[in-house]
């Protein structure tokens, strides 16, 4: 007997209830929203419609998943970022909202100079890199990473936001292909791993046992990328370039110290909307 969206919703809220989801009914109507590609207020008007046997056992098989902690995200392989929609999947890091404010200090830059070619070092998915392409008028992205996965991804994403004529992807470890080819950059923005090594067990479930490890590993003190991308950056950037990266909430000395080290001045810090040091960048000053 086929079941109605009112009774598999309320199936899978104890479901994921017992498994201490929070989000149980929240994560239950995304899923179900996903599989009748409908949004939540359809679930609400037509909780008596019944269901066929086929979205019953999908719905089924993505609660029993979701109860392990797999994340949301990686289910509806869709994210949201800077108003935008974006392919995400298993392999690739989720981009958390704050991640906003280091697009939003870019863009700032960038609105008040002449910046016409960056790069995005760690691009992920590539949600950094093409949300300031996408905001922006002219402007060429490099974006690198080194896994083939968050290529993969990034390339999804070119062409789902339609920038791909603006935004080369590139495999690189770090700034290595820009330094053997000489290129440069008014604007380097990077989104580094920065959690240290013996934090990453204490992560929330759906982080540390689902999201790709090399993409939070920031070393023993989670600054090692910091000061990778700072030492060469120095041999990319035009005259007066910017180094803009995300912090940790409790990185800001550390990594303004870094930079400091490295030849930048003009040192800034940007809070996130808890009141948390999210970004800081420096102006490169050989």
């Amino acid at each position: 007997m086929k079941k109605t969206i009112s009774k598999l919703l309320t199936q899978s809220y104890k479901k994921l209830c017992d498994s201490n989801i929070e989000s149980y009914i929240l994560d239950s109507q995304i899923i179900l929203s996903y599989l009748l590609d409908k949004d939540r207020i359809y679930l609400h008007t037509h909780k008596f419609e019944e269901v066929n046997e086929d979205i019953e056992r999908r719905f089924n098989e993505l609660i029993e998943k979701r109860s392990t902690g797999y994340p949301i995200k990686y289910i509806t392989k869709s994210c949201e970022f800077m108003g935008m929609t974006f392919y995400i999947e298993e392999g690739v890091l989720i981009p958390r909202s704050d991640t906003e404010i280091l697009v939003e200090a870019a863009l700032d830059k960038i609105d008040k100079g002449r910046i016409l070619k960056i790069a995005d070092v760690c691009c992920g998915s590539g949600v950094i890199g093409i949300s300031i392409a996408k905001l922006t008028l002219g402007l060429k992205c490099h974006m690198f990473d080194i896994s083939d996965k968050a290529l993969e991804v990034s390339r999804v994403n070119t062409k789902k936001l339609n920038v791909n004529e603006r935004v080369e992807i590139i495999k690189s470890n770090l700034l290595n292909y820009s330094i053997e080819n000489n290129i440069k950059y008014d604007l380097i923005v990077s989104n580094p791993p920065y959690i240290e090594k013996e934090e990453i067990k204490n992560l929330m479930r759906d982080v540390k046992d689902f999201e790709p490890k090399e993409a939070l590993d920031g070393g023993s003190d989670g600054l090692e990328f910091y000061r990778k991308i700072s030492y060469e950056s120095q041999k990319c950037f035009n005259i007066g370039g910017f180094l803009c990266f995300e912090i940790g909430y409790n990185q800001r000395k550390d990594v303004c110290y870094i930079l400091k080290e490295n030849n930048f001045i003009n040192i800034e810090c940007y809070k996130d909307l808890s009141n948390n040091d999210r970004v800081v960048l420096g102006q490169f000053a050989p």
